[in-house]
């Protein structure tokens, strides 16, 4: 084979691995957007991850805010849904969610660093719908991209993607799925603030079972990536090749 060819080869499949990346990042924001209208199942995981029973036993013993415990699941939801909605809506409402135990006074829900952290993630997903569209904007032409150029063979593309994928498992396999966890903090949230919580410290945190929660909450989102991944991956060749002959 010449040079040449081996070149192009080798755009080939730069370009179709930048597709596929770009398809898959697309399945996992949108599975991620469709499944924060649903409160991210909190009700289903509060049952499954007996998250009553965690804020029985953590809930008496915060430090800083009091009553969370003796509120019935029905409020616990509506104390996660409210946060939801706050954090979605640019943090918007952080400060003012409020919860009122069965004769006491309302209080606020979050102390200062749990609103700063919330308030991180709500930024964090603004950004999120950034890089959505930003993606959806490159998706068509990296597709045409590809058909210009030509799919690599079969053998080409399952090679880059069991490299991708056996890194990322590697990665998790090797540190552990909550370290990774932990790590994305690190490099998504300022150095300065705070995230790690302890139950005892954070209504927050008892009101997920933090991370437990969150492994719950991306099996699901993943389950709908893999569900949409081929929707983004087809259609972009699919509309790209219509386009490709006319």
């Amino acid at each position: 084979m010449t040079k040449p060819a081996i070149r192009r080869q080798n755009s080939a499949t730069l370009v179709w691995f930048g597709y596929a990346v770009i398809s898959v990042l697309l399945a996992v924001l949108s599975s991620w957007a469709l499944y924060s209208t649903a409160d991210y199942g909190y009700p289903f995981w509060y049952e499954q991850l007996e998250i009553g029973e965690h804020i029985q036993q953590y809930g008496p013993q915060n430090r800083f805010k009091s009553g969370l415990d003796l509120l019935p699941p029905e409020q616990h939801w509506q104390a996660f849904e409210q946060i939801r909605d706050a954090v979605h809506d640019h943090g918007n409402g952080l400060a003012t969610i409020v919860y009122q135990p069965p004769g006491w006074s309302a209080r606020t829900l979050l102390h200062a660093a749990e609103v700063q952290h919330l308030q991180d993630v709500a930024n964090l997903i603004d950004h999120g719908r950034v890089l959505f569209w930003i993606l959806l904007i490159l998706w068509l032409p990296m597709a045409m991209l590809a058909r210009r150029l030509g799919l690599p063979s079969m053998r080409r593309r399952l090679a880059a993607a069991v490299i991708a994928l056996g890194a990322v498992l590697a990665w998790l396999g090797i540190v552990g799925p909550t370290q990774v966890f932990y790590q994305f903090h690190l490099w998504l949230f300022p150095a300065d603030h705070q995230w790690f919580f302890y139950w005892q410290d954070s209504l927050m945190s008892t009101l997920m079972k933090a991370p437990v929660l969150f492994g719950g909450i991306a099996v699901v989102i993943t389950l709908g990536a893999l569900f949409l991944l081929p929707v983004y991956y087809g259609l972009g060749l699919r509309v790209a090749g219509k386009l490709h002959t006319k």
